[in-house]
């Protein structure tokens, strides 16, 4: 064992929400900060330039690959999803498409006792991150650490399939995060100047210069030290070597909607029968660690395309590749400076719905219904995201050790509500994609959507495609109820100076 360090706070996880953690808490000269994250530092050209996300994505140096169990409603497949295992976290490998909840679902959770999650209270805090291209508005900011930029340039199958949408009773909108999110429109994303902006470049690198914030990368966190009920610092393994370090204030977990329940569950804080069959000593009963698991399911159609402008076509030859590269290079535009999305829409699946409940995006290539691969033709594809999907799942450790690999089931499909939102949700992406404005763009559909309406041979076509999203969330809820985990100022029930911060909340 290494020597013990001490700090005022220890931040265990540098992804999405650490980073932010570690420049905001160091802003003060007075506290010391350490961020542990597990992932390497991320300094490969593809980190910077938007495409690169098609390298990074899913690469095991990179990324958290974890596999499901059996899904039930999916056939009993086992998928692969991936969480950026990185400084920076997923926000260093994801599309960078910009997009806030609505204004209803912060209202609800003000609704549910959380005082100071209503929208008005976090639009402050959004604002304050921004630095939107567009300028200061009711609803943006500017001169803050995160870039808020429009696509470099429009795409011509995405404006019309904005005039399609407009024909399908979908109108358009400038805006996905003013003052309604209905609309099809073009995606706003977290770049500048051609080059990705994560957390990691726009609040970590500014801070790493203070002397009172230390970073330790490729540094796996295996549990939190506790004496009594109060978290005092965490141990560690670097090099293979194991560290422990103390915490004279608090704890911060931020690792992620399944690394933070795991490393709670590993301390002896979660279900107690599940801690006990595996020796550890719960040190805090709390059933709701690992439960009310959440993700966006993301089946999808694709479409052959008439006319070869498609990233399949620039991507599919060397002179096509080159030609990506030079745009690139002296442009700063073309696919290479772009995410995987640049257009989709927010709908409502039927008249009764109050508000979107479901969103499309439309991706400029398409790949085989199976396996993430570009299909030979040019091609586009579509896909429909259940945004409040009632399906919950979990995620469990299987054994004491970071090493053991947790056991992870979201129960797609689960609730008759999100089988009813995903089929509805296909059925208006067709109506779209087949409308006359795109008629000189898209062509026949790849593997075709059922045209009948038995709602069980829909269920099944979209249990087949290969698309999930990697929105990961509830695993550590707040809230006052049974199953909450932490309290409105992110508080562990329970115990003294542990907080969770990260989506998984």
């Amino acid at each position: 064992m290494a020597e013990v360090s001490i700090f005022d706070i220890v931040i265990v996880g540098g992804g999405t929400a650490g980073c932010v953690l570690a420049n905001r808490l160091s802003a003060n000269p007075a506290l010391q900060v350490l961020l542990i994250e597990a992932g390497c530092v991320g300094s490969t050209m593809w980190f910077r330039i938007p495409i690169g996300y098609a390298k990074l994505f899913g690469d095991p140096q990179y990324n958290w690959i974890f596999k499901t169990q059996p899904e039930p409603n999916l056939g009993n497949r086992r998928g692969p999803f991936f969480q950026g295992k990185v400084l920076g976290g997923s926000s260093a490998v994801n599309g960078m498409v910009y997009v806030r909840g609505q204004r209803e679902d912060f209202d609800s959770w003000r609704a549910m006792g959380n005082v100071g999650w209503d929208f008005e209270s976090v639009l402050s805090y959004y604002k304050r991150a921004e630095d939107q291209c567009r300028g200061v508005s009711e609803y943006h900011g500017a001169g803050g650490p995160m870039a808020v930029d429009d696509p470099p340039h429009r795409h011509e199958i995405c404006d019309a399939f904005i005039a399609a949408a407009a024909e399908a009773g979908v109108p358009p909108n400038a805006d996905f995060n003013g003052a309604t999110q209905d609309g099809a429109g073009y995606y706003q994303f977290n770049m500048r100047r051609g080059q990705r902006v994560s957390t990691a470049s726009a609040y970590l690198e500014p801070a790493r210069s203070r002397r009172n914030l230390t970073i330790l990368s490729e540094s796996e966190v295996q549990r939190v030290l506790f004496e009594g009920r109060t978290a005092v610092g965490v141990e560690y393994i670097r090099h293979g070597v194991r560290h422990e370090c103390r915490a004279r204030k608090e704890v911060v977990v931020s690792a992620g909607g399944l690394g933070s329940p795991l490393l709670l569950q590993r301390s002896g804080v979660g279900p107690g029968e599940l801690l006990n069959s595996f020796g550890i000593d719960v040190t805090q009963e709390l059933s709701g660690v690992g439960r009310n698991l959440r993700n966006h399911f993301n089946p999808w159609i694709s479409y052959r395309c008439k006319r070869p402008i498609t990233f399949n076509d620039q991507a599919g030859t060397w002179y096509g590749r080159s030609g990506l590269m030079l745009r690139y290079l002296f442009l700063k535009s073309g696919f290479m400076a772009m995410g995987p999305v640049w257009a989709g829409a927010f709908i409502r699946t039927n008249p009764r719905v109050d508000r979107p409940d479901a969103q499309i995006h439309l991706f400029l290539f398409s790949t085989s219904r199976t396996e993430p691969k570009l299909n030979p033709f040019p091609g586009v594809m579509a896909t429909v995201c259940q945004l409040r999907p009632e399906s919950k799942g979990f995620v469990e450790i299987s054994g004491p050790d970071a090493n053991d690999e947790p056991r992870v089931c979201f129960n797609y499909l689960s609730s008759e509500v999100d089988k009813g939102v995903v089929n509805a949700g296909l059925s208006r992406l067709r109506d779209i994609m087949t409308r006359p404005a795109l008629a000189t763009y898209i062509g026949e559909e790849v593997d075709s959507f059922p045209d009948r309406t038995d709602d069980q041979e829909r269920t099944t076509y979209a249990g087949e495609v290969r698309g999930t999203a990697h929105h990961l969330m509830g695993s550590c809820s707040m809230g006052v109820g049974d199953e909450s985990v932490v309290d409105p100022s992110l508080r562990v029930h329970g115990v003294d100076r542990l907080r969770i911060v990260d989506a998984s909340i």
